[in-house]
């Protein structure tokens, strides 16, 4: 149930974003994308939105069907068709027991492509099987330009997805602490078997920019060199994601720029007081006069200070309701939007079945002001 609530939640977090771009930031990878980890707003892109191979940053989905799946600490015996398949390795050997917590290491470090592979044949018994659950996944996180062929993203033509929607599935696989602190570590002594393996990070950003907090390299000949970069400064949390880099120096550069250029522009804020609502509507014909309700939120935006000065709430309740009206029944949106641009919705339903008065309680309300008003007299 949490975890359905997670992915709810998550999803409808992406239907109110839009696009913005910081003006002046020049890059040279084809494809790329700035947003904020706290909303899943826009801050830059650039062909964000362009389907392109994704090489090993596929192992961030490989990652969420894992912990979504598997206890940490449960043991994997190693399918001997998961090694040995070229590309990057993290040296697992056929039949070996391996932690599901030290495939996880083993994927995201030194991007196993052979820890990928024993992840997908645990979990779905075969290749075929565990790319239908990736597909599944990529479908309740709301992305349509996304397509899995496999878990460790080896080139194939069904194998594809974009900046933007890239971004977003490193951002769920960060809302998983075991995947946020897989991803932040440089280096780490793992056991496979009964060997000590000890693991480099491919990520050398979080070797020179402070501000890194992970994420995940990727390269093959067809998807060139990729990088999801997760970064925090000033309590303002981003996710970078470049596609297509010509070397493995602009990927790294490229994803510097974003970020730098967008701790410049913009300004975490919490936005919850713009998120207090006080519903108050008369009641026609019912047994009670009005339907009060409260209702609060919280979020964090990244925004410009002009931006945050533009913010303004509206909400579309109507003057009055009649009785009668079944629970359920649709009140009214509110929103809180900048220009054109929605930065929160939320739509409100009747919490309780509103009842009509009947005759006796026409009667019994005329007695009450029959004596109300001899009590005046």
């Amino acid at each position: 149930m949490r975890r359905t609530i997670k992915i709810i939640l998550f999803t409808l977090s992406i239907l109110f974003i839009y696009p913005q771009k910081i003006l002046g930031t020049q890059i040279q990878s084809p494809s790329a994308v700035v947003i904020c980890e706290d909303s899943g707003r826009i801050l830059f892109e650039k062909n964000a939105n362009e389907r392109r191979k994704m090489a090993s940053l596929t192992k961030l989905m490989t990652s969420i069907l894992l912990v979504e799946n598997c206890d940490l600490d449960e043991k994997i015996k190693v399918a001997k068709e998961a090694c040995y398949i070229g590309g990057s390795e993290a040296g697992i050997k056929p039949n070996e027991e391996v932690s599901a917590q030290n495939l996880l290491y083993g994927m995201l470090l030194p991007s196993g492509n052979d820890c990928a592979m024993a992840t997908a044949y645990h979990i779905g018994g075969n290749i075929e099987n565990f790319a239908a659950l990736m597909n599944k996944k990529a479908k309740e996180l709301g992305l349509i330009n996304t397509s899995f062929d496999n878990p460790h993203g080896l080139d194939s033509d069904n194998h594809y997805t974009t900046a933007y929607e890239m971004a977003l599935i490193a951002r769920y696989a960060k809302s998983y602490e075991s995947i946020s602190k897989a991803v932040s570590t440089v280096e780490k002594d793992v056991t496979f078997g009964d060997r000590t393996v000890h693991l480099h990070n491919t990520n050398s950003l979080l070797r020179t920019y402070p501000y890194t907090t992970g994420m995940k390299t990727g390269f093959t000949n067809g998807a060139n060199r990729c990088l999801v970069a997760s970064a925090t400064n000033d309590n303002l949390n981003l996710i970078a994601v470049v596609l297509g880099s010509d070397t493995s120096k602009i990927r790294f550069e490229d994803a510097k720029t974003i970020l730098e250029d967008t701790f410049d522009t913009y300004k975490s804020y919490d936005i919850s007081s713009f998120l207090n609502v006080y519903i108050d509507i008369p009641i026609i014909k019912g047994k009670q006069e009005r339907y009060i309700r409260t209702y609060s939120d919280s979020k964090i935006e990244a925004l410009t200070e002009e931006e945050y000065s533009k913010i303004y709430v509206s909400q579309n309740f109507p003057q009055n309701i009649e009785a009668p009206i079944e629970k359920g029944t649709y009140l009214g949106t509110y929103t809180v939007s900048i220009d054109d641009e929605i930065l929160y919705s939320k739509e409100f339903y009747l919490e309780e079945d509103i009842l009509k008065k009947t005759p006796l309680d026409y009667f019994s309300e005329s007695l009450k002001n029959m004596f109300n008003s001899l009590e005046v007299i």
